[in-house]
């Protein structure tokens, strides 16, 4: 067996890897959820702080995640921070198995496993380059296309699990769900340790010679806003974020008690969205292969402030065309976010130096996702002081800012 068998067995290490430990990342987060409000009783208050604690162990673990994947190569911190994460879960599923877990230590312990998180999800998508061969004619193509299958296998887990992970709390319990979340994790940390690379060591030497970033730890930062391709896909991506979490604040409202359709009627409406969302990860190898990153990332954009406008017209038709629209919109929004963020990703890693890629995606991490909290809050004032239709507009102008943007701030030579 030749060197392209065993790269490709890595790229499907690394994949494998990754969908293991997104479901065992989801089946976590929903536990927890279960756990802390039904076994341990959290208040709405406590409920708000675990979620804060998880948003800021990003905040603060992002950027050094970044450096460190740099510094000591992607493969060397995935396995890092799949074993921490295998240590936290082993912490947390032994307390909840005893009875010896209190609020306060489970915080602790959900940041410990954010930190963790953080640290596993850049090095993941950062070794994708050390695995597709320098000589390859179809080098970027290539690496497009494995972050599709990432992107593809995170969003099944993530649409799977949920589904399963009720009941299954239901009828075992929290503890037999975390011995189940160890048990993905190990087998996450046993693929990640078989993957090779082209470079398993160090960065080429070329790759060093030829940088003229500095090593510190705010390189990435530096290097995202002096490229204008970079740039240009995170402030889109930034408001596209925004758009989402404004709107997010509000969908419940407007599906329940706007237009009446109840609980019910909000479940389905999920329920289709993840359906969307499956049908995006399905296509999404299929499609990088036929359109490049910079087109893909324009086209699906654009999809966007049409679905947005969907959801808008929803608040002011008849219940029957409020029924398609709504159908229409969870649908298409599930699969064309997946391909735009897909697009946006597979991007940078393509026009990124391999030496520094670590802390330009936890930089661009940071700003992508560091919008999320500002539109919810800035969604649900809005959709309080102004009614639902007024924050649907808001997500509309967020998703048509996000498109302009990207037109305005890219190199007029890649318009």
């Amino acid at each position: 067996m030749g060197e392209p068998d065993r790269h490709e067995r890595s790229q499907r290490h690394l994949v494998g890897s990754n969908a293991t430990d997104a479901a065992g990342r989801t089946l976590t987060d929903i536990t927890i959820d279960l756990l802390f409000v039904g076994t341990l009783s959290a208040n709405a208050f406590e409920m708000g702080l675990l979620n804060t604690l998880g948003s800021l162990a990003f905040v603060f673990a992002s950027i050094p995640a970044g450096h460190l994947v740099d510094k000591y190569t992607a493969l060397r911190l995935l396995r890092i921070g799949l074993g921490g994460k295998l240590v936290v879960l082993g912490c947390l599923t032994i307390l909840a198995s005893s009875g010896m877990l209190t609020i306060a230590m489970g915080m602790l312990l959900c940041t410990l496993l954010g930190i963790c998180n953080v640290f596993s999800e850049t090095a993941q998508t950062s070794a994708v380059p050390l695995l597709i061969g320098d000589d390859s004619e179809s080098r970027t193509a290539r690496i497009s296309k494995l972050i599709a299958r990432l992107g593809a296998a995170d969003q099944s887990m993530t649409v799977i699990i949920p589904a399963l992970a009720g009941t299954g709390f239901t009828l075992f319990g929290a503890p037999v769900l975390l011995s189940v979340a160890v048990a993905l994790c190990v087998l996450a940390f046993m693929m990640a340790w078989r993957v090779r690379t082209y470079r398993e060591e160090q960065i080429a030497a070329e790759d060093r010679a030829n940088s003229v970033i500095s090593d510190s730890m705010l390189a990435g930062l530096k290097y995202l806003f002096t490229n204008r391709q970079l740039a240009a896909t995170t402030v889109a991506v930034a408001l596209s974020n925004l758009g989402l979490a404004i709107g997010s604040s509000v969908e419940a409202i407007l599906v329940i008690n706007d237009l009446g359709f109840g609980e019910f009627g909000f479940g389905l409406y999920a329920s289709i969205a993840g359906i969307g969302g499956l049908v995006g990860a399905l296509l999404a190898t299929k499609i990088v292969d036929k359109f490049s990153s910079p087109r893909l990332f324009l086209w699906t954009g654009t999809t966007q402030i049409l679905l947005a406008l969907m959801m808008l017209g929803a608040a002011f038709t008849n219940e029957m065309w409020s029924i398609v629209l709504l159908g229409t919109q969870a649908l298409g929004w599930g699969s064309i976010t997946l391909i735009f963020n897909i697009s946006a990703s597979s991007w940078l890693v393509e026009i990124t130096p391999e030496n520094i890629l670590g802390r330009v995606l936890s930089a661009r991490r940071l700003i992508t996702f560091g919008a999320v909290p500002v539109g919810s809050l800035f969604g649900g004032a809005l959709g309080t002081v102004m009614g639902t239709p007024a924050a649907l507009v808001a997500w509309v102008a967020a998703s048509m800012l996000a498109v302009l943007s990207f037109v305005i701030l890219q190199e007029p030579s890649k318009r």
